[in-house]
């Protein structure tokens, strides 16, 4: 039987549960968070644990201080992390604006010598493929919330047909619906009259046996999730084209007008019939050096640094700021800190004129941005 002092020390505490439930006081002096989502269903971690529970959810009993806070969704391609601050006797509410992760690769190839003796070295691939590095590494995206997450190149002896076509699998094996793949080739291209190809630094001087045609070049690519972003600047020694090489010729004016053609035929193709289903929206973004008549020239001294260059990649990488990177960038000319294919290719076209020199571009017209800054 309960003495009247128990009775008392009963009600008192009962008095004080109540007292404190009223006035959002806790005995503990701690917090509770609020996470909401959109899209709804994401899981929510704290400091790297994973709390149980996912949008939207209440969190109680949180020790006042500071948090990091993760949401990501169960496919992890959206995620989102930010730093708050949990008081004692509050309610903290957090919503957050779920969008896909992205994350930016490029594989960036130059062969300017190779294996056979009866094709002539080039001189500027791998000093382009250092501009377009540098100009891939300045680049931020989606105001600075992502960057390239890898940059791989292949230089002359390097750019083997394997290794060439192995390095468009691994350098993109983790590539994502969400993601962009960046392709850069510099070297020798090829027309036979029926199949166009790109020339690796093992390829032979008296058969095509060794080179990649266009077609297996976007099958390839077109294997990859997302976007893909190809750049072809295809030319040969003494910077121009319409020699005969040998046995094998390079790209003759005539042949130079079917290459670009095919080329951009065998990307939309791509687009098109992809079994993976993500290309249908255009996922291809190509540009190609030159068209028509015309000739692809390389020569000596950059401006900037002082080694040889192709005029098409100059042009190119110029544009999206090899210019010191003293923004705002030249191609871009809405100056909205980005460059669209659109923009990069009309700042290439007009760089080139006096050269009488075209670039081409698939599809015309892309507000796909290729570079921010």
């Amino acid at each position: 039987m309960f003495s009247k002092k128990k009775i008392f020390l009963f009600w008192f505490i009962i008095f004080l549960f109540i007292f404190f439930l009223l006035t959002g006081c806790s005995l503990f002096s701690n917090g509770s968070l609020y996470v909401t989502s959109n899209p709804n269903g994401a899981q929510v971690y704290l400091d790297g644990s994973y709390s149980g529970k996912v949008t939207p959810s209440l969190l109680l009993n949180l020790s006042p201080g500071s948090y990091l806070l993760k949401v990501i969704l169960e496919d992890r391609s959206m995620s989102s992390e930010e730093s708050i601050t949990i008081f004692q006797n509050q309610l903290t509410s957090v919503h957050i604006e779920l969008f896909p992760q992205k994350d930016y690769r490029a594989l960036c190839i130059g062969v300017d010598e190779y294996l056979e003796p009866g094709i002539t070295d080039l001189r500027a691939p791998s000093y382009d493929v250092d501009r377009i590095r540098q100009v891939f590494e300045k680049s931020y995206f989606d105001n600075n919330q992502y960057s390239f997450t890898s940059i791989d190149t292949l230089i002359g002896a390097q750019a083997t047909r394997k290794n060439i076509l192995q390095s468009i699998n691994s350098s993109f094996l983790e590539a994502e619906s969400s993601d962009i793949s960046y392709f850069y080739f510099s070297g020798h291209g090829y027309n036979d009259g029926e199949t166009i190809t790109i020339l690796p630094y093992d390829a032979l001087a008296e058969n095509a046996s060794k080179d990649i045609t266009v077609d297996e070049l976007a099958l390839a690519l077109g294997n990859i999730p997302g976007t893909k972003v190809v750049i072809l600047d295809s030319c040969h020694s003494g910077g121009f084209i319409g020699k005969e090489l040998y046995s094998r010729e390079i790209l003759s004016t005539d042949n130079l007008r079917q290459f670009n053609e095919s080329v951009l035929e065998s990307f939309a193709m791509h687009d098109s019939i992809s079994t993976k289903g993500n290309l249908a929206s255009g996922e291809f973004k190509v540009i190609v050096s030159a068209s028509g008549d015309q000739k692809c020239w390389e020569t000596l001294y950059h401006p900037i640094d002082g080694n040889p260059y192709g005029y098409f990649s100059a042009s190119l990488c110029e544009g999206c700021g090899y210019n010191n990177f003293i923004a705002p960038y030249p191609a871009d000319y809405n100056i909205d800190d980005k460059i669209t294919v659109s923009e990069i290719y009309q700042y290439i076209k007009a760089s080139l004129i006096n050269l009488n020199q075209d670039a081409q571009v698939y599809p015309d017209n892309s507000s796909f941005t290729f570079i921010e800054y």
